[in-house]
């Protein structure tokens, strides 16, 4: 299994959902060095999420300059993200 799901996109994530997914790695490492070089080359993509499965964790990315900015204040637990309750975390 690989547990770090990658997902990005140029909406908010609860506008694609499962389409914006596009690849799982073994290593969180191997995701953000793939969302590193997706927030270089696509200038259309302005969030990134890679998503632990392990531990139904998310980070979440602002794409910014061609660079990935952490969203320190939306770094939840993954259930939160069904339920839209954002300010929670």
């Amino acid at each position: 299994m690989k547990p770090y799901a990658l997902f990005y996109g140029a909406y908010n994530l609860e506008m694609g959902g499962v389409i914006d997914f596009k690849q799982s790695y073994h290593t969180e490492k191997e995701a953000f060095e793939v969302a590193t070089q997706v927030a270089k080359n696509d200038i259309f993509t302005s969030w990134v999420q890679i998503f632990d499965k392990k531990t139904d964790t998310a980070k979440i990315y602002s794409v910014v300059d061609g660079k990935l900015k952490e969203r320190k204040d939306k770094t939840c637990p993954a259930g939160l993200f069904e339920t839209a309750q954002h300010q929670a975390c």
